[in-house]
């Protein structure tokens, strides 16, 4: 348990990205040189929530917590954790339009009340966890075992979702999106019972269901038991020693049981959105027909969404991320097509009349050139080996053809760490009208598609978030969402002649995906200004505001077909979201209800600090120094083993230290083998400051072999007993220094290379060479290994696998690697090699449903042969049966890849070797169930027929020399400890071989090659 809650710090920067530190009161808030602003805003905000939460939560952390604001992702998102000390992790880029995040007032406030209120509820801790965590963290400067970070996280993240919207005007307790999820589980017979909630799923809303359904059932616990038992629950939780006990401290919180209390919540949630539904209803339904029946891959833009129409309005394109196929840019008829009954939790197969594109690595706009071929979109790659960021690519569709893998040529890209999302191109074809974000803010900007020459509009104010712009038919003027100070989310237009911006709306509700009619008289966009997210119209030439849909779930994402006819837009279920085409009627318009904005009025953005006196916060920062937060914060548990290969028990301990930039990381480890009395361990040092990585290590191991045989006679072992005459093995010691790089080649949505140069120093030591006497009238014996050895490693990786939502394990992709290692006595020691090794790793994903994979690897090496018994290739099996409990207890997974199955460990020894493993997995049923609230949750059940074949050889390869297996696993996949996944293999392997077949079970923690 205890090493299940360890969590990283912050990854390092480059030596570009100059940090500066802020320090507060309570907090130490670390930015990137020229994100000054949003620093500063941090620093207030935060300061803010802790004079908040901590007397809400009745705690406060005893040190100052850590902040580390980056900018190098265009992805909204943060984290926190307490162990081995306080630090909060956010991007400063603000959510995209559609995020589940959308809801907020001001994107730092809530994303910082957010991960703060995870910092004050986790550090509560009392009674013997406390203890522990005085005795292991070196008194109050780190912990190791927080009780609360062991609950179910759906109290976790539902009680800070619930404090990010009640300590701010918005948040997702008031986000019309969150309803629209729950009120469709209500309406669609979908409300997920608490197992499923506790450890989630692949259900929709996958990841988001802990946050959806947290919240409304903190909510729930605080508005009919009292604000003040959230607190108790929280102080009561965190003094129990014995984890997992959500059902004691709920039933002695609120003195009813948990079971009970499910279903109050459930009934209250039921009666409230079936109410809102009954309003809906009760005005009339105004809704499209459904084209697509997919699912969603993630609740927050992996989806359908953002549709557009080919030139002749036959076919609908949109971005899809269904979770079984890698997600893209799809195209459908505007008629719609078949649908059947899917298969499995996430119903493959269900729309078949949808045709792949093109494959694009996250949430894309896409928009054709005149005439209906290339196509402009978006995509995520690491700019600079380093950063997460958008560009803007042209597909050429002369090219690339629906339903083919598209090639290098296809794309090109236009836009080099421009950070360019919502691309739109103009009428005349000309120019692309896109989002620009930078330093926590974002505006408008245009490409010259001929010159690649880009314009930016400069913001009206500080901290401002633009979203989707679109292109008014004549290409004079643009209709954008903007965010503003106030929590105002309204439409603008830019008139690109004049220079100016217009402001259509002016109210709190979020007024977004605008698009225009094509005869240019009407504005489309979506709101929530009933509660619900529907299509409304304004028109241009009165200024009047018309609602077009009135629908139970949602509707956002219009765009009006090129002859006026037609609306297609993206509409909710309770397991995502689909295209839908509806008329375009003015004459139908619905007038929209009288609506009262009922929101409370936001916070000042910008809270003074008495420390400033007036002066920007930022103005008394200094430059980062990694040595103030770079010491010793705790000991945690690095072993714990019994009998381990037959060497006894094993204790260990490690401590890290680390900056909490990343920077700088030492590592050490201590292990002890009591029965043996022999002290192992380690010290590993890398510096991430620089592009490579630079590693240190020294290390020290103990090991038992069998590959020696002896005859001695007067052997006397360290208890003073006689051993026999016959020895077989002998103690190992093994010392060694590392010293290496790891250098980025590749950095890629999809693709990634890598090469890594080690040196290795090794020395092997044979502890029982001197307390044995040798029998000179035995049979000659066979004297250990041993001596120094100097080698370097050269090492290239490179790889494009890719798995999906609804599938077990990678479907698709290859991966490659060659090793070279060189021995030599010039580099220290007294052996020479040369040593090659390769490795290739295929999947091939079946046409048919059922997401069937063959997955392919082939193995090899050679050897010089100047290493003797020290060197070489040894091929085999597995070495024992495993210790499944400690494997389950440490989330330690065994890889399958490279091992002849069916054989005995180490058995067919070599100076080359090949081996091919080739395995079909099967995923037979998805159970997505547990039990109650426990920790423990079965996800799905998995086949997997193999057949390995291979040999070792020294002079040359034979047949007899050849061996091969047949087998099957049985895979559970389990997710553990409300957040870690893993997968229990039960393998029978059966190796045919000339002197006897071989048959071998066994059960473990494993994973698949």
């Amino acid at each position: 348990m205890l090493l299940s809650l360890v969590a990283s710090v912050a990854e390092a920067g480059t030596r570009d990205q100059r940090w500066r530190t802020l320090q507060t009161e309570h907090f130490v808030i670390h930015y990137y040189q020229g994100n000054e602003v949003a620093a500063e805003r941090a620093a207030a905000t935060m300061e803010r929530a802790h004079s908040r939460l901590a007397p809400d939560l009745g705690h406060s952390p005893y040190l100052r917590t850590q902040v580390i604001l980056t900018d190098d992702t265009d992805s909204a998102n943060g984290s926190a954790s307490v162990v081995p000390y306080a630090h909060i992790n956010g991007n400063v880029t603000a959510p995209e339009s559609m995020s589940v995040l959308e809801s907020y007032d001001d994107w730092l406030d809530v994303l910082l009340t957010h991960e703060y209120t995870h910092i004050v509820h986790i550090d509560t801790i009392h009674g013997v966890p406390r203890l522990v965590n005085a005795l292991l963290g070196f008194g109050v400067l780190g912990k190791v075992w927080p009780p609360n970070g062991a609950q179910p996280r759906w109290f976790i993240e539902g009680l800070a979702t619930y404090e990010e919207s009640r300590l701010s005007s918005q948040g997702r307790h008031r986000s019309a999106q969150f309803d629209t999820m729950m009120r469709m589980h209500v309406l669609e017979h979908g409300f997920q019972p608490i197992d499923r909630v506790s450890s989630p799923g692949t259900i929709f809303p996958n990841v988001t269901t802990v946050y959806l359904y947290g919240l409304h059932l903190v909510d729930y616990i605080g508005t009919h038991y009292g604000h003040d038992k959230l607190r108790e629950l929280s102080h009561t939780y965190g003094g129990q020693a014995v984890p997992y006990g959500i059902h004691r401290a709920v039933s002695r919180v609120l003195g009813v049981s948990f079971e009970q209390l499910w279903k109050e919540f459930e009934l209250d949630i039921t009666r409230r959105f079936e109410a809102q539904a009954r309003a809906i209803r009760g005005r009339g339904v105004r809704e499209g027909r459904r084209l697509t029946f997919t699912v969603a891959s993630e609740a927050s833009n992996a989806f359908s969404r953002r549709p557009f129409w080919s030139a002749d309005d036959r076919m609908i394109y949109f971005y899809d991320d269904d979770g079984h196929s890698n997600p893209g840019i799809r195209r459908i008829s505007s008629r719609g097509g078949p649908i059947r009954e899917g298969v499995g939790v996430g119903r493959q197969g269900q729309s078949t009349a949808i045709e792949r594109v093109v494959e694009v690595q996250g949430a894309t706009t896409g928009s054709f050139l005149p005439g209906g071929k290339d196509m402009v979109f978006e995509q995520w790659s690491l700019h600079d080996l380093r950063y997460a960021w958008n560009d803007l690519y042209l597909w050429h569709g002369e090219h690339g053809a629906p339903n083919a893998r598209q090639g290098p040529a296809d794309t090109e890209q236009l836009t080099f760490g421009l950070r360019a999302r919502d691309a739109q191109v103009a009428p005349d074809g000309r120019t692309v009208v896109f989002v620009r974000n930078d330093a926590a803010q974002s505006r408008l900007a245009f490409l010259d598609l001929h010159t690649r020459e880009v314009t930016e509009v400069a913001p009206i104010e500080r901290m401002q978030q633009v979203y989707t712009p679109r292109w008014s038919p004549d290409g004079r003027k643009v209709a954008y969402s903007m965010h503003r100070a106030g929590g105002y989310r309204d439409l603008y237009v830019y008139d690109r002649e004049a220079g100016t911006h217009t402001r259509l709306t002016a109210d709190r509700w979020l007024d977004i995906t605008p698009a225009y009619s094509p005869d240019g008289r009407w504005l489309l966009f979506s709101s929530d200004r009933d509660h619900v997210i529907n299509v409304y119209a304004i028109d241009l030439a009165t200024g009047r505001t018309h609602q077009v849909t009135n629908v139970l779930g949602a509707a956002f994402d219009a765009v009006v077909s090129h002859d006026g006819t037609r609306i297609a837009y993206i509409g909710a279920s309770s397991t995502g979201y689909d295209l839908w085409v509806m008329k375009f009627d003015p004459s139908s318009f619905l007038e929209p209800l009288p609506v009262v904005d009922d929101l409370p009025a936001a916070d000042e953005p910008n809270p003074p600090l008495p420390e400033d006196r007036g002066r920007p916060a930022s103005a008394r920062s200094t430059r980062y120094k990694p040595i103030r937060t770079m010491y010793p914060r705790a000991i945690a548990p690095a072993s714990l083993d019994f009998g381990g290969a037959g060497q006894g028990l094993e204790l260990g301990a490690k401590l890290e230290i680390a900056d909490v930039v990343g920077y700088h990381r030492l590592t050490g480890v201590f292990r002890q083998f009591v029965d043996q009395r022999q002290p192992t361990g380690s010290v590993e040092y890398t510096f991430a400051r620089l592009v490579p990585t630079f590693r240190l290590a020294f290390r020290r191991d103990f090991r038992i072999h069998d590959s020696s045989q002896r005859y001695s006679y007067d052997n006397i072992s360290a208890d003073g007993s006689f051993q026999p005459y016959a020895q077989k093995g002998y103690r190992e010691r093994q010392t060694s220094v590392r010293a290496g790089i790891d250098v980025p080649i590749v950095r890629h949505a999809i693709h990634n290379a890598s090469a890594s140069l080690d040196y290795v120093f090794t020395r092997f030591r044979d502890l029982d060479r001197d307390r044995e006497r040798l029998d000179p009238n035995a049979p000659a014996s066979t004297p250990p290994a041993a001596g120094d050895l100097g080698r370097v490693d050269l090492e290239l990786r490179y790889s494009n696998l890719r798995s999906v939502r609804y599938g077990y394990a990678d479907e698709t992709g290859r991966a490659a690697s060659v090793r070279l290692s060189v021995v030599d006595p010039h580099l220290g020691g007294q052996y020479g090699d040369i040593q090659v090794g390769a490795a290739y790793t295929e999947r091939i994903r079946m046409p048919w449903r059922g997401h069937q994979v063959l997955a392919l690897r082939i193995g090899g090496g050679a050897s010089a042969g100047g290493l003797g018994r020290l060197g070489g290739f040894r091929l085999g099996g597995l070495r024992d049966q495993p210790d499944v409990i400690q494997s389950f207890l440490r989330r330690e997974a065994f890889g399958e890849a490279g091992y002849l199955r069916g054989f005995a460990w180490r058995s067919l020894p070599g100076d080359y070797y090949a081996v091919l493993n080739s395995e079909y997995r099967i995923p037979l049923v998805d159970i997505e169930r547990g039990m109650s609230s426990l920790p423990l949750y079965l996800r799905r059940l998995t086949t997997i027929p193999f057949a390995d074949v291979g040999a070792a050889w020294t002079e040359r390869l034979t047949r007899e020399a050849l061996r091969w297996s047949l087998g099957m696993s049985l895979v559970f996949s389990f997710r553990i400890g409300y957040r870690d996944t893993i997968d229990l293999f039960f393998t029978y392997a059966h190796g045919f071989a000339e002197r006897g077949d071989v048959n071998y079970f066994r059960a473990l923690i494993a994973r698949s090659f």
